[in-house]
């Protein structure tokens, strides 16, 4: 294997996209990973990744990170899966390591935890033993009657006693210390949440564009349908005429979606006890115009 990195495969190129990551930051990775695959075949072992990179025993927790990636093989790993599963983890925040974390051991997948799982995950996280404070921890735990307890609760742990899922911080911690450098993470981290306050200022700006197109259009229509001077008006049937048009056309909801796409929703109409009078008119308006139509 040369000093160059290898052609970046698809891994590496959503990663670049997404992280936004230059070729000198490639290269600094492809550093670390060629340092360790020590038999120059292009990958190395999930021992060698954790143990003497990141100077963490492997466990059920550090394969799961490779599993969120969907990687090839359980025993080794390539370049670009190196990258993406580096990356992936090392630019977690602290909820996003809690709620991996639950989700791992959520086995059931139904949004609690039991006792049981709580054990094998606390097992797992410490393989040299646990200590005093971590077994008054778990003694302490309140699993509201029924065994289980769920995101909040799990997060409310943390809080309150963080030596129980302090390996999980470890980890990452000593992932981005010998990749890259602890120095080089924050500085991705806080360049890559500047640019997401940037693009949500930007979806923002486009929604409130939307929103102020829709509601015109709307109130257009309502001045076109009862013309300027019965819109504006003063007059008691006036104001209730428009006060029914308006329930009958409420204001349209805009939002962004879970893609972060601008959607319209368009809110049932608002009916109340005298509405009677303006349906029967603009029945009364639709006929008419019919009739002269027909003429």
């Amino acid at each position: 294997m040369g000093n160059a990195p290898p052609v970046a495969d698809e891994r590496i190129q959503k990663t670049q996209e997404r992280m936004q990551l230059t070729k000198r930051d490639i290269a600094g990775f492809w550093k670390v990973f060629r340092k360790f695959d020590r038999e120059h075949e292009g990958t190395i072992t999930m021992e060698t990744f954790f143990i003497d990179i990141c100077q963490e025993e492997r466990n059920l927790f550090g394969d799961a990170i490779f599993d969120l990636i969907d990687t090839e093989d359980t025993a080794c790993i390539e370049f670009g899966e190196f990258v993406q599963g580096v990356c992936t983890f090392a630019m977690f925040t602290v909820t996003d390591v809690l709620r991996f974390s639950f989700f791992i051991f959520d086995k059931d997948k139904n949004g609690y935890i039991d006792k049981d799982e709580l054990d094998l995950f606390v097992n797992t996280l410490h393989t040299g033993g646990m200590g005093a404070n971590i077994m008054q921890a778990l003694k302490a735990i309140d699993f509201n009657g029924d065994g289980k307890f769920d995101f909040m609760e799990f997060s409310a742990l943390h809080e309150k006693f963080p030596t129980v899922l302090y390996p999980a911080f470890r980890l990452q911690q000593q992932m981005c210390s010998n990749i890259m450098g602890a120095q080089w993470w924050h500085r991705k981290k806080a360049f890559m949440q500047n640019a997401k306050e940037d693009e949500l200022r930007e979806l923002e700006k486009q929604r409130r564009i939307e929103e102020k197109r829709a509601h015109k259009a709307r109130n257009q229509q309502i001045r076109a349908e009862m013309g300027l001077g019965n819109y504006y008006s003063f007059a008691k049937k006036n104001r209730m005429k428009r006060d029914y048009l308006e329930r009958m056309q409420p204001l349209a909801e805009v939002y962004l979606d879970a893609d972060n796409q601008v959607q319209i929703k368009y809110p049932d109409p608002i009916k109340k006890m005298g509405d009677e009078q303006f349906e029967e008119k603009d029945d009364d308006e639709e006929d008419g115009n019919k009739g002269s139509r027909a003429q």
